[in-house]
């Protein structure tokens, strides 16, 4: 599908219905049937986005990314590939108008390429339900190749990602039942987190999400420890939290020897500030996959899909927070490590007092760096 061409409303509207059924039929994780449910249900479908730099300098051909999209989707949800003009916009305007097309239905993927001061890039978005960031990052990489003349290595990659998708899809029915069981015996009653009104997290769901990030550099003596713990317990003393004791964070569910496959691939886990740094729920498989059969992992996903809280603990994103249009929860913690003794914090959402939140990060940064608080 492109825009290059002008359609009539009639033509279009058979043309999204072809797409709502192509999504429909597509065989897909238990984790990109929700995100498909939730699009279908609410009109705006979620998307996950990009910004792939190409090292030549050549304009990027948008026609490999077809292919790859293709070998990696299928033909029949590659279709839905809009490429957009974005001549004339920034790299902000082209890539909203890659998100926009995505969100409001009327394409799966929609990409743009675009020359700035640093060179070429190919702005990227993709159904929520189709990709995670992590999926993004391996196209990012093979589209970088087939740029290079690898065209042909690049679709072998992307076929067998899509090979290692449709083994994760067959493998979730199995390890879900089998899960179940061990689920029921662990789970113990859990309360989603809401942050108070007037603390240093305090937000307002209408106003503009703002990005407050600090890179950290800690003592290499501390450098193998876990900071989640430590973030738990910190957040926990800041007097931010109002009640609730499990708040939402994200697993990427790749096994180690199939980190390039393709698809919707994270879900949602919860995390206890009874027990920071410990998973509360062992498993093989997803908690979505698992609440199909399972009463104990509904009310676990149910808790997490209530939390005002998030912390990322998948794939980082492609694009700066400021430039993210699918939020799913008000308020989102990332840390992750970027070097052998360096961390990077980022807190953002709609904050009621920038101030407030800048404390906090502030706050929190000190704790993560204090090495009497790492060993304690």
């Amino acid at each position: 599908m492109s825009k290059t061409t002008a359609q009539g409303p009639a033509t279009e509207s058979v043309e999204r219905l072809g797409m709502m059924q192509a999504l429909a039929d597509a065989r897909l994780s238990v984790e990109a049937k929700a995100m498909v449910a939730q699009g279908f249900y609410t009109g705006v479908a979620q998307e996950v986005s990009t910004v792939i730099s190409l090292k030549d300098g050549a304009a990027p051909d948008l026609g490999l990314l077809r292919q790859l999209v293709s070998a990696g989707w299928g033909e029949e949800l590659g279709h839905y590939l809009e490429v957009l003009d974005v001549r004339g916009s920034s790299a902000a305007e082209a890539l909203r108008k890659a998100q926009l097309a995505v969100r409001s239905g009327t394409a799966l993927f929609a990409a743009g390429s675009l020359a700035t001061s640093s060179g070429w890039h190919c702005l990227l978005s993709i159904h929520h339900g189709l990709a995670d960031e992590h999926s993004l990052e391996v196209l990012a990489r093979l589209l970088q190749a087939a740029q290079s003349a690898d065209l042909d290595s690049a679709l072998a990659h992307m076929g067998r990602g899509r090979g290692f998708y449709e083994d994760y899809v067959q493998a979730q029915a199995v390890h879900a039942q089998d899960d179940g069981g061990l689920l029921a015996a662990v789970t113990q009653p859990m309360t989603p987190v809401r942050l108070l009104q007037t603390g240093r997290l305090a937000f307002n769901a209408q106003g503009p999400r703002m990005s407050l990030q600090r890179t950290l550099d800690i003592a290499a003596i501390n450098a193998d420890k876990p900071p989640m713990a430590t973030l738990l317990a910190g957040l926990q003393r800041a007097d931010v939290i109002a009640e609730g004791d499990a708040l939402c964070s994200s697993h990427n569910w790749r096994p180690a020897h199939q980190q390039d496959a393709i698809g919707m691939m994270t879900g949602l886990v919860p995390l206890s500030f009874a027990a920071p740094g410990e998973q509360p729920l062992p498993g093989q498989t997803s908690l979505e996959a698992r609440a199909r059969r399972c009463p104990a992992a509904r009310q676990a996903l149910a808790c997490c899909r209530a939390s005002e809280l998030f912390i990322n603990g998948a794939g980082r994103r492609g694009i700066p927070a400021s430039q993210v249009m699918s939020a799913t929860f008000p308020v989102g913690i990332e840390i992750r490590r970027t070097g052998a003794s360096q961390l990077f914090l980022e807190i953002e959402g709609p904050f009621c007092n920038a101030s407030a939140a800048t404390n906090l990060l502030n706050e929190l940064a000190d704790v993560l760096m204090d090495r009497s608080e790492w060993n304690d």
